[in-house]
């Protein structure tokens, strides 16, 4: 039975990770972390949370310890507008926070799974028939520590061996408009779906979605 750590987990897209995977694989087997649980009472009230800085590795080795993890998703980060005001505070939690989680999982034998962002390319970016391998020059912090993360998570895996794992969505077609509520739900569903990594757990692809363009990360070794 997997073990499952989730840092950033009371994010748009984490709050409804940890309900899906808490689904699949028991309410006890998800471990969901944050700094911030307003609002998230779902999230406290169907199993483990506890007050995780992403900044503090030594917080992030005790989880991992204590709950026998062997998957830790790292969805931590400052989002594009808050980044801009705190570059900072961004690249602490996006980069150090990621290099915190990189270490854990390299002593324990963990594997991680850490999600780009369309945010990581720039103006430069060819448009259309974009290629696997592109030009990435984000003009944002959050940008930035994308790109960073995902040459990080890269070099993790071919210098320690460690199991690293993420993706960048580029576009998706529903063939139906989103209802309100399925907004963060729906997209994530398809994406973790669309794109199962090995033993990274997924999660079940919606039927109203026809096609997408996607781009792996290098880091993904399977």
């Amino acid at each position: 039975m997997k073990n499952i750590l989730v840092l950033g987990a009371c994010g748009q897209i984490g709050s409804e990770l940890v309900t899906e995977l808490r689904k699949q694989y028991g309410d006890n087997h998800v471990i969901a972390t944050d700094l911030c649980d307003d609002g998230k009472g779902k999230i406290l009230s169907e199993g483990p949370f506890h007050r995780v800085d992403v900044t503090d590795g030594k917080a992030i080795f005790e989880m991992v310890k204590k709950y026998h993890i062997d998957t830790i998703y790292n969805l931590a980060a400052l989002l594009s507008a808050l980044a801009e005001q705190k570059p900072h505070t961004a690249w602490n939690v996006g980069i150090n926070g990621l290099y915190n989680v990189l270490e854990v999982a390299r002593e324990n034998d963990c594997a991680v799974f850490f999600p780009s962002s369309i945010g990581a390319f720039g103006p430069t970016t060819p448009h259309h028939n974009t290629p696997q391998d592109t030009i990435q020059r984000p003009q944002t912090m959050y940008g930035v520590t994308k790109v960073t993360g995902e040459l990080l998570s890269d070099y993790y895996h071919k210098r320690f061996g460690v199991d690293t794992a993420g993706f960048v969505i580029r576009e998706s077609f529903p063939t139906r408009p989103f209802r309100e509520a399925e907004q963060p739900t729906m997209l994530l569903r398809f994406f973790m779906k669309l794109y199962a990594i090995n033993n990274i757990p997924a999660l079940w692809l919606p039927e109203h979605f026809s096609t997408c363009s996607i781009c792996p990360m290098p880091s993904k070794q399977r």
